[in-house]
């Protein structure tokens, strides 16, 4: 099995052995503008699946979710109901008694017929990833630029995946700082 790496974006539409294209975004945001925001998240899904031309299942569905606090606490109960005092379970408790009260960030999903994206926030830390996956081929770019002009972006990293069957898989690396140099 090999991978190919691309600087460029092609259309594959009809190419033999393609199957889909996927990509793959970790963004850090210079605030916590939109990414704490569950309207933002489903404009930015229910938006997307026009620019793309895909055909939604389902509406949006788009989540805040606490954060998983007593199950956690119920883990590390158990841990030292067994008698393990360990480094890791004091940091544990740390962590859990420093998020107690705190929200956690949203997760956000859009089914497509032709397949789906998601999209998870981690609001304390302006941080979130993202990812789109279609048999049917779309822009990269159109997906890259309409995701990131809901948030303000600091940086950003991740990979547009041609998929393919009993062909090689072609791989572009996207990061903000080879964009800004282009």
């Amino acid at each position: 099995m090999s991978i190919e790496v691309v600087n460029t974006v092609q259309d594959l539409t009809g190419t033999e052995g393609f199957v889909g294209r996927h990509i793959l975004l970790d963004v850090r945001t210079s605030t916590a503008r939109g990414i704490g925001e569950t309207t933002t998240i489903y404009h930015l899904l229910e938006g997307l699946s026009v620019a793309l031309d895909m055909t939604l299942v389902y509406p949006p569905l788009v989540a805040r979710f606490p954060f998983a606090g007593s199950e956690l606490n119920r883990f590390v109960e158990s841990l030292k109901a067994e008698g393990i005092q360990a480094n890791a379970v004091n940091a544990m408790e740390h962590h859990l008694a420093k998020r107690q009260n705190e929200e956690a960030g949203i997760s956000g999903v859009t089914v497509w017929l032709e397949s789906h994206a998601a999209i998870h926030t981690w609001t304390e830390e302006n941080f979130f990833s993202f990812d789109a996956y279609s048999c049917k081929d779309f822009d990269p770019e159109k997906a890259l630029d309409h995701v990131l002009r809901f948030f303000d972006v600091q940086s950003y990293n991740g990979l547009d995946i041609v998929r393919t069957i009993d062909a090689p898989q072609q791989v572009r690396v996207l990061d903000s700082h080879r964009r800004e140099a282009a």
